[in-house]
């Protein structure tokens, strides 16, 4: 008999984590962190009462390395974890950047130095489509999801009963992944774990938004502007440079894109990914078709750091802001709550032949969410003790880019699936209602927890 414990992401998006347990074993999927508005001046929020059951864990599995669902698994092996966390190779890298750089922002908040060192030991690396064995009678096995790079749906295989977690994913084309793989429709899934981020909001199509996106920086160049875009370091902006190496291609030699922060790290770690294991032959194909091996060695593509090959980024932002020719800066933060884009604005915000272009979703109470909502005087805190007033003049568009799935995406999920019974996750609750109406209208039953719940016993 199984249980199904939530402690995080039954009603929201953020620090998401679940239990699944029967008489001898218990399992946790995702072990993240809620993040909050700069503003608030509030530290991350962990999963809710998770820690208690640490020393009894047989295994822990992650779908992906974003702080959301990554971010508390050091903290699991303080409070007591032994074991193994299951992940994907190219999860592996990523963790060792972003769990080092979230200590570095918040201090020994929920973990350690030696915490996040022994975690690291704890990896045990797995291929999509290859069946691992966690404990005796369960294994798992890891489905490209499509969302970024390395990241992953969960089959879990429990003594007969299957359990598909479906961790956010993307059912849509984009430059380095196919749309989302699923398992064999032959083999019905029992119990359906499924994210409802997008359920109660539109996306348009790939093609739309990389159009618009290109229209307004060829119209940013016509009048001698300079365009910024701040972008998410790990996905969205691997994705940007791989649009623009494409629909802009002629246009990057007259309009060069500098790339600056943390994403000059994860294009490494895609260059060092980019084989038929890990992204969609279409792109191996586009790069073998234009001499490269990878979007990031387009020569219209520039480190921040070939400006001058000495000195500190700060100075080297100052001289590209300084220089007469347009150019395009990608850098962070996607969500405008720090990082070198606020030295961008501080260059640039208050000419009108500029433009500020934001490619990623705003969570309200971020500065992001106060510049889409059409504020433009703000008071920007770099987190360093730098406070400065900025004035907008720029012209300001978002695009609404999304690495989740759509409603429509959802339900093709649950159609190919045809599980037993849904639990919806990782959505508000507004979303959460939407899919599950829509599904319920399908003939299938789903399920809401609440945090910290457990599904009656199945089956």
């Amino acid at each position: 008999m199984l249980e199904i414990t939530v402690f995080g992401a039954s009603d929201s998006v953020g620090k998401s984590c679940l239990m699944i347990s029967d008489k001898d074993h218990h399992v946790i999927i995702d072990a993240g962190i809620q993040l909050h508005p700069r503003k608030t001046r509030m530290l991350s929020t962990p999963p809710e009462g998770v820690d208690v059951f640490a020393p009894e864990l047989t295994a822990l599995l992650l779908s992906h390395a974003h702080i959301d669902h990554s971010a508390y698994i050091p903290a699991l092996y303080r409070a007591g974890y032994k074991g193994l966390t299951y992940m994907t190779t190219p999860t592996r890298d990523i963790l060792q950047i972003l769990w080092k750089d979230h200590l570095k922002i918040e201090g020994p908040h929920h973990y350690g130095v030696s915490d996040m060192h022994k975690a690291q030991s704890k990896i045990s690396i797995h291929k999509y489509n290859k069946k691992f064995k966690i404990a005796d009678g369960i294994t798992a096995e890891f489905y490209n999801a499509s969302h970024i790079l390395g990241s992953s749906s969960i089959l879990i295989d429990w003594e007969g009963t299957r359990i598909f977690y479906s961790g956010d994913f993307n059912n849509a084309k984009t430059p380095f992944h196919d749309p989302m793989v699923y398992p064999d429709p032959d083999n019905p899934i029992d119990i359906l774990l499924i994210e409802t981020t997008n359920a109660d909001r539109q996306i348009a199509s790939r093609k739309v938004v990389t159009s618009d996106l290109t229209k307004s920086l060829l119209k940013c160049y016509a009048r001698g502007g300079k365009a910024i875009i701040p972008s998410f370091a790990l996905g969205r902006s691997q994705e940007i440079q791989a649009y623009l190496m494409n629909d802009f291609d002629s246009f990057l030699h007259k309009f060069p894109l500098y790339v600056d922060g943390m994403i000059l790290e994860m294009n490494e770690i895609y260059r060092k990914y980019l084989t038929r294991d890990w992204v969609s032959q279409r792109i191996l194909l586009e790069l073998k078709d234009k001499g490269l091996t990878s979007p990031f060695d387009h020569d219209g593509i520039h480190s921040i750091d070939e400006i001058s090959p000495h000195g500190k980024r700060i100075k080297k932002r100052e001289m590209l802001s300084h220089n007469q020719k347009s150019h395009i800066a990608l850098t962070t933060s996607g969500m405008l709550e720090g990082g070198p884009v606020y030295d961008y604005l501080r260059y640039h915000a208050g000419s009108k032949l500029n433009g500020l272009y934001v490619v990623g979703y705003q969570v309200e109470g971020t500065v992001g969410h106060q510049i889409v909502s059409g504020d433009t005087d703000l008071v920007l805190d770099d987190g360093f003790g730098d406070v400065f007033e900025v004035q907008l003049n720029l012209e300001i568009k978002q695009f609404e880019f999304s690495g989740h799935a759509s409603l429509e995406g959802l339900l093709e999920m649950v159609r190919y699936t045809h599980p037993k019974k849904i639990i919806a996750l990782h959505g508000e609750p507004s979303a959460q209602q939407t899919f599950s109406e829509s599904a319920m209208d399908n003939g299938y039953e789903t399920s809401i927890l609440v945090t910290r719940e457990y599904l009656p016993e199945y089956p």
